[in-house]
């Protein structure tokens, strides 16, 4: 997502776009990897194989590691220094640990470039240095990496919007030597399981024209990254804050480079997926009201969901608007149409069919292309987000649609419950549902299961 906590304000504001693109870099053949990977129910599959450098295949992002860096008290207009040092961007290794035994094989390390863009050259050399010692983390737990620059709107000058607005900018300028100091600490490094995903979400090219702009944009970036790394492999992304459409805008086949890798991210329907986010977006606020959506659409109960939703609103003591018609209004509008365009698996393999497409007219072999994000709210007693059986068959759904087209994915934020694979926020303990839902293993349990008589 573009600064996506789904927690309320921890994103950038652009739950609605959550995305599409951006994501990372290899893939097993669509063959080898069907030939390991679990069947759509969950069963139990081949022996997991060893994380190879450079191959993706089944990953998740955390988004605590280097993210949502600190302000320095005495400035909020600037960041604390040296970035990401306080305790709670540390991560358990245990849970690292139940990750790679559920089957995973590489983390999306969300990175929060601001601190970079702020840094002298002293600085960006430590940054660096800081950012690699976290990528060195995980490759020990036996992980491939993607670095994933992740812009967010904590501090004004550093927001996405501000960095794509002109590509004759200065901090145009500033973003695009950062991605070049990256490449080049990386291949002084040696490191060979490390990907730069160049920017997240982009918020642009949501028209044909500013599209052909941010292609642009993407050419520079890359052409910065490869005189300091010929051969780091990096992943590209389309417009329109990378969903399928702005994928459709941008012309893969222009950028000659066996290293390029294609990713999209998938959240809809979003009126299903984000139900119970709370946002401050002004057209969203309506989300935290959301509650007992079905999937397939057909499932659900439109008046009893109707009846639950105005309940919601009219039992909230502090609503984000005094208007609560009109929050009810918003509401019912958003099921309705949810409801008239019937969603359901048939909707998925249509919109996965369309990045099929693209991939063939552009030349971009299936494990090239990476479904680097996606996700649905867990009920929860803090967040009416989807029911588990619904919620686990669209996830089911999803990820068995990118692995018979060959694609690798990386669910968002598995560090989180929100949307993620843990029972407890950064505790080495993982959903069943959602574990099951994804083809992996539940560490300890599913092996007893598997090797006992009968099992």
């Amino acid at each position: 997502m573009s600064s996506k906590d789904t927690s309320a304000e921890r994103r950038d504001g652009s739950l609605t776009r959550r995305s599409l693109i951006v994501g990372t870099v290899a893939l097993i053949g669509a063959a080898a990897y069907l030939a390991g990977a679990r069947s759509g129910n969950g069963t139990a599959a081949a022996a997991r194989p060893l994380s190879t450098p450079g191959i993706l295949r089944r990953g998740g992002s955390i988004h605590t590691m280097m993210n949502w860096a600190d302000l320095d008290p005495a400035n909020p207009a600037r960041y604390a220094w040296p970035p990401f040092a306080a305790p709670h961007f540390a991560v358990d290794p245990a849970m690292l640990r139940a990750f790679r035994e559920s089957g995973l094989d590489h983390i999306r390390m969300t990175v929060d470039p601001g601190p970079f863009m702020q840094a002298t050259p002293d600085q960006l050399v430590q940054a660096n240095d800081i950012l690699l010692r976290r990528c060195r983390e995980l490759i020990a737990a036996d992980f491939n990496v993607i670095i994933d620059f992740h812009p967010t709107q904590q501090i004004a000058r550093f927001a996405p919007e501000r960095i794509v607005a002109d590509q004759t900018s200065e901090q145009f300028r500033i973003y695009t030597n950062m991605l070049a100091s990256v490449a080049r600490a990386v291949k002084a490094s040696g490191e060979t399981r490390i990907i730069l995903e160049m920017m997240n979400e982009p918020p642009y090219g949501y028209d044909a024209g500013s599209a052909a702009r941010w292609q642009k944009m993407q050419s520079i970036f890359l052409a910065a990254v490869r005189k300091e790394h010929a051969t780091l492999p990096v992943i590209l992304t389309g417009a329109c804050s990378g969903g399928i459409l702005g994928l459709q805008y941008i012309d893969g086949s222009a950028f000659n480079d066996p290293n390029i890798y294609w990713s999209f991210h998938y959240y809809d329907p979003h009126t299903f997926t984000h139900q119970g986010v709370v946002t401050s977006q002004s057209n969203m606020l309506y989300y935290r009201y959301l509650a007992g959506i079905a999937w397939p659409a057909a499932e659900t109960h439109v008046q009893a969901t109707r009846d639950l939703i105005a309940a919601r609103i009219d039992t909230d003591r502090t609503p984000p608007i005094p208007d609560r018609a009109k929050l009810k209004e918003q509401a019912f509008a958003a099921v309705d149409a949810y409801m008239k365009a019937d969603y359901s698996e048939k909707s998925i393999q249509q919109d996965f069919s369309t990045v099929t497409a693209w991939a063939a007219k552009n030349n971009v072999p299936p494990d090239r292309i990476y479904l680097g994000e996606f996700g649905v709210m867990r009920d929860s007693v803090a967040v009416s987000g989807a029911r588990p059986h619904f919620r686990e068959a669209w996830m089911r759904a999803v990820r068995t649609a990118a692995e018979r087209r060959g694609f690798a994915w990386s669910l968002w934020d598995i560090n989180d419950t929100s949307m993620g694979l843990v029972e407890e926020k950064n505790k080495a303990a993982l959903h069943e549902g959602t574990v099951h839902a994804l083809g992996l293993t539940l560490p300890g349990i599913d092996k007893f299961q598997a090797n006992r008589p009968g099992g």
